[in-house]
């Protein structure tokens, strides 16, 4: 009877893609505080850190999907799961017309979903501190490869512990900064502004994976209400459902 929607998605509906969420026991947070690892001002003076924990989660996926200890025939990545794929059926059908994310894995876009925004930016383009100058994730992986060579592959994981890397610019030198809002960071230019905007043009706010903890991004779903609409929460746990109209 809503006409259409607006879905609103978070780390949970990628668990089932192989990649882990962050919040819950075992998640990355547990091991990777998000104020040290994630926070922009570190990055500035310690970029070593967020690539440590970004390595090691991409290891982690690329396992997950039966990828093998070596990177020489790159990294298995994580594919989209039915619930991407539920999502891109509701647009086909005309009753979702904008999914916005928290997660920075492109998988809604690999899906098939169209008018994705990216909240929190996303992994598959990183730009020179310096310059601003953009180069695609696969330019990253090269340089990992690259400083592997000779290596044995019984040391891919405790390197990623110790050997402090960091990705710079093939042109420039200068580190580079995965396209992803950090800590202490504004989001994207223009994606909040268009987030609230495709929830306050929908009756019904669909939010799926996520306990909506993440300030300011947990803020957009409850717009809807604002137009006297409907928000409903999917989640595995109890999260959210204190904001749920529907649970």
């Amino acid at each position: 009877r809503a006409g259409s929607m607006s879905a609103f998605t978070g780390a949970g509906i990628s668990v089932e893609s192989g990649i882990p969420d962050f919040r819950s026991p075992g998640g990355l947070w547990s091991k990777y505080n998000p104020g040290v690892y994630c926070e922009y001002s570190n990055f500035c003076r310690s970029p070593h850190l967020f690539w440590q924990m970004g390595r090691e989660l991409a290891l982690e996926v690329h396992l997950a999907n039966q990828g093998g200890m070596h990177l020489r025939d790159g990294l298995k990545e994580a594919e989209p799961n039915g619930a991407h794929r539920a999502l891109v059926e509701l647009q086909e059908m005309g009753k979702l017309n904008t999914v916005i994310t928290q997660n920075i894995d492109s998988l809604h876009q690999r899906a098939g979903s169209h008018h994705v925004i990216e909240i929190h930016g996303t992994m598959a383009t990183a730009r020179c501190m310096e310059t601003g100058k953009q180069v695609p994730q696969s330019e990253i992986l090269r340089q990992w490869v690259a400083a592997r060579e000779g290596k044995p592959d019984s040391t891919l994981r405790p390197d990623i512990a110790t050997d402090m890397w960091v990705p710079k610019h093939p042109d420039t030198g200068g580190v580079l900064k995965p396209d992803v809002t950090m800590f202490g960071e504004a989001l994207p230019a223009g994606a909040f502004g268009s987030s609230w905007w495709s929830v306050l043009s929908s009756p019904v706010c669909l939010v799926v994976g996520t306990g909506l903890n993440v300030f300011p991004a947990n803020l957009v779903p409850g717009m809807v209400r604002w137009r006297f609409g409907t928000l409903i929460v999917l989640n595995k746990d109890s999260s959210g459902a204190s904001s749920a109209d529907i649970f």
